[in-house]
């Protein structure tokens, strides 16, 4: 007699523990819990920030448990009890509403089950659980023994439309489906999230810097030094120390962000090596003869296009990877749309009683003073000091109107380089474009009317001064030269 109390196969384990280092805990606690003759759970959460490994380690334990459920039964006759393992995994991410969610999710059970017969519309919970019992009902009759399906929803936090009550919906089809267990993978649960106590919770922690250079280490990077592959594992697993350290500690630690940098950083900093100017040995000499690369936080934008593009508008923050998004906008925006936003941030930090002060054509004839702004009247900053103690920076962002903003707009590009060849904008549509194109990019912030047609609709930049400084350095424009004292 088959014993109704079995753990998954330890070698299939201890693969998957070589497959995805420093996660054998996370490995052996979901394989326990999803086997079909271990201890199943109803709802299962799986929950860690990005990077971290949850859909991949999910994915291949279901693999490997089907697998295994497989090879288990071998062929199996209709008189011999044998375990059946299926799933089906929908990612949030690809669905654009709650009722794409819905039909994603009896889709995908159709298809893991290989159900022959029509698929059902599903536009609301109710129907989901029509059509899912429909489904799973003639897939348990059809197997002769214990039965499991696992549906997994990946991200179903970040779901696009979504009830506050989907849910604990969806968890409550355990209740009415016997052989279904949900599989939640999110960010950052909510304490009750579902509703009812008894939920096992699985957490994916942050890699930690010495699992982060163990998980890299293990391949090697491309190309390899001419020394062989020995000396070339030792110097990039002291070149991963050194870009943890100097870059990717503070910017860049999840996984694929660290990855991505390293891969980047590799090939310019081995260039002395392949040339023959140095030797792998000792390291000191070659991180000192690089040390220019670890000083330049650009390194960790990912190279993503080749050339600008000239529509920023389909550029979304979904659509951009994890590290660096905002640093890839600005590089992606326009000519005009960078100047858009210099002068949107001048708007917000300059007081209104200094645009005539230092944006007419007859002050920009004059000598500015060394790394500050136009040099101001001593009347002027005796009162600005008297009034005013704390610096506009540390006050945030003002509200402006549009019309002043534009005025700044067409002052700075007569400075700015690249102006020449770009022709007259004046009454031209392309401005309020760029503007909506970066209002839905929060770079600015509409805090007015929502009446487009009132005029008093005023906006509030939504970036900070570092990303301004390198937008302005960008297009020729020193931003400091601009900012009132």
């Amino acid at each position: 007699m088959a014993s109704l109390f079995s753990m998954p196969n330890e070698l299939r384990i201890s693969s998957l523990c070589s497959r995805f280092p420093c996660r054998e805990q996370q490995i052996r606690s979901l394989a326990t819990i999803l086997s079909a003759r271990a201890a199943p759970s109803r709802n299962i959460i799986l929950h860690g920030l990005e990077a971290t490994g949850k859909s991949s380690i999910t994915k291949a334990i279901l693999e490997e448990l089907a697998t295994e459920q497989e090879a288990t039964n071998g062929t199996p006759n209709g008189d011999t009890p044998h375990d059946s393992l299926r799933y089906a995994i929908v990612k949030s991410a690809e669905c654009i509403t709650g009722r794409h969610l819905l039909e994603q999710t009896v889709g995908a059970v159709a298809k893991a089950v290989e159900w022959k017969g029509p698929v059902g519309r599903c536009e609301n919970l109710s129907q989901l659980v029509v059509e899912l019992s429909r489904v799973l009902s003639s897939w348990t009759a059809s197997e002769n023994g214990n039965s499991r399906f696992v549906l997994v929803f990946d991200g179903i936090d970040r779901q696009r439309d979504a009830p506050p009550t989907l849910p604990p919906a969806l968890a409550r089809l355990g209740e009415i489906i016997p052989s279904l267990t949900i599989l939640f993978l999110l960010t950052s649960p909510r304490p009750q999230l579902l509703h009812f106590p008894g939920v096992p919770h699985i957490l994916f922690p942050s890699y930690t810097k010495p699992e982060l250079l163990l998980i890299l280490a293990l391949v090697l990077p491309t190309p390899l030094l001419p020394s062989g592959e020995k000396d070339t594992r030792e110097t990039h697993t002291r070149f991963l120390s050194a870009v943890y350290d100097s870059l990717s500690k503070h910017s860049g630690r999840d996984l694929a962000s660290f990855q991505h940098v390293a891969a980047q950083l590799w090939p310019r900093f081995i260039r002395p090596v392949l040339s023959g100017e140095l030797s792998p040995t000792p390291f000191s000499r070659l991180l000192l003869a690089n040390r220019s690369m670890f000083q330049d936080d650009s390194v960790l934008v990912p190279n993503i296009i080749s050339a600008p593009t000239t529509n920023p508008k389909t550029t979304t923050q979904a659509s951009l990877p994890k590290a660096g998004k905002t640093h890839i906008l600005t590089n992606l925006l326009p000519f005009h749309s960078r100047l858009l936003l210099i002068a949107s941030y001048l708007a917000s930090y300059n007081p209104p009683r200094l645009d005539v002060v230092l944006f007419m054509k007859t002050s920009l004839q004059k000598r500015r003073k060394k790394g500050g702004g136009t040099a101001l009247s001593r009347t002027t900053k005796a009162s600005a000091s008297k009034s005013r103690k704390i610096s506009r920076k540390l006050l945030g962002p003002q509200a402006f109107v549009l019309e002043r903003m534009l005025a700044i707009f067409h002052a700075i590009r007569e400075e700015s380089k690249g102006a020449r060849g770009r022709g007259n904008v004046n009454g031209s549509a392309d401005l309020q474009t760029a503007i909506a194109t970066l209002c839905s990019l929060r770079m600015l912030v509409r805090v007015g009317s929502a009446d487009a047609l009132d005029g008093g609709a005023r906006y509030r930049v939504a970036v900070g001064w570092e990303v301004v400084r390198n937008i302005g350095r960008s297009v020729g424009v020193e931003v400091e030269e601009w900012v009132g004292e």
